[in-house]
């Protein structure tokens, strides 16, 4: 992982856990007193409202304490949804193991490797994981908004094997003082552990990539270490408020002409979802995704990216071949034009502000 990419991540996933008190707090769902109506919606048993962060008015701290442990217990709710509603497997990696050494897992259709398509799905950063595009939404608005499952859904629909990465799954047992994981060190590493050996060796020759935030480094990474296979097997990449940077990640011609070419961003502004965006600092064709809530950006564009998908593979099965990468590589990416080429780096407008305040909804920075 880069030192900018790295230091970023850091700051994104530093909290308000210093001096942390030790509560105990139901283990399940079920036992905290909720669960998930017949809309998605997760309601109070008694009375049937929506979660209320504010439990004590005069103790964030504890309200904050409370947020996070259903959180974990959300992560296993959709885990438990991939498995048991979605027939997806658990994976886990690296794949060479020892008996005793810690492990990741991602998720994946029982076919996936066997499909001439594939759809990859890469959340954001912080406490989200597998399944997930943000935790927030879940608990707040409902499953379809703040999970994948819709995305998994479509794919399935559309005759896609599928991946569902779980970058943040980076240390023992998921926990934060846990040992790390072995080529799941950090997002970019988990996803080459995953990209390494299993898309690779699939026989999948169209695959779509559709990521979150900083998903959309983690694929940018993948790009550019694979970017000959990328122009072979990949015919569309569709990003949500993405936080890429060609000029940090060091993209080159043939990265750019990629992203030029099979990439779109939907980005977070107050402008009509699909509004084209101008901008000066990022290659990747960007459009408004209908929405200036950054957590909001992967649900409120989910139709548009459908659309996108099949319009890319619909061109590629058409043209019968893919274009050629453009060859040649430069040292600087400021050679051929006055502005420095940087995607969306993180603004006010991207991170919603709400995500660091104390709100009902939660406070904690969340995920990017």
């Amino acid at each position: 992982m880069g030192s900018f990419f790295g230091k970023l991540r850091i700051c994104l996933m530093a909290d308000s856990k210093e001096g942390e008190e030790k509560d105990e707090f139901p283990k399940t769902l079920e036992d905290f007193g909720f669960y998930f109506n017949e809309d998605g919606q997760m309601r109070d048993f008694k009375t049937d409202e929506p979660f209320n962060f504010v439990v004590d008015p005069d103790n964030h701290k504890y309200n904050q304490r409370r947020y996070e442990a259903l959180g974990n217990i959300i992560t296993e709710h959709v885990y438990q949804l991939l498995e048991e509603k979605h027939n997806l497997k658990k994976v886990k990696i690296p794949v060479d193991a020892e008996c005793d050494e810690p492990t990741s897992f991602f998720y994946m259709s029982e076919d996936a490797l066997d499909k001439d398509k594939l759809l990859i799905l890469i959340h954001g950063n912080g406490v989200v994981r597998a399944g997930q595009w943000a935790r927030r939404l879940i608990i707040n608005d409902c499953l379809d908004s703040g999970t994948q499952l819709p995305f998994i859904d479509w794919g399935v629909k559309e005759g896609y094997g599928i991946i569902v990465a779980n970058t943040n799954y980076n240390k023992a047992e998921d926990h934060k003082h846990g040992e790390e994981i072995r080529r799941s060190e950090g997002p970019e590493e988990h996803m080459e552990c995953v990209w390494k050996n299993f898309v690779e060796k699939s026989k999948a020759s169209a695959i779509a990539v559709v990521a979150h935030s900083y998903g959309g480094v983690v694929t940018l990474d993948l790009v550019i270490n694979h970017v000959d296979e990328f122009w072979k097997r990949v015919f569309a990449v569709a990003l949500t408020d993405s936080v890429h940077s060609f000029s940090h990640q060091y993209g080159d011609d043939s990265v750019i002409e990629f992203y030029k070419q099979r990439g779109k961003n939907w980005a977070s502004c107050l402008d009509e979802l699909d509004t084209p965006l101008e901008s000066q600092s990022d290659f990747c064709p960007t459009v408004a995704a209908g929405t200036e809530k950054h957590e909001y950006t992967s649900y409120s564009s989910m139709h548009s990216i459908f659309k996108f998908l099949s319009e890319k593979y619909k061109e590629m099965t058409e043209s019968g071949e893919k274009e050629s990468k453009p060859s040649g590589r430069r040292n600087s990416l400021k050679e051929d034009t006055d502005q420095e080429p940087m995607s969306q780096d993180v603004t006010s407008s991207q991170i919603d502000v709400d995500m660091n305040s104390q709100n009902p909804e939660g406070s904690q920075k969340e995920e990017l």
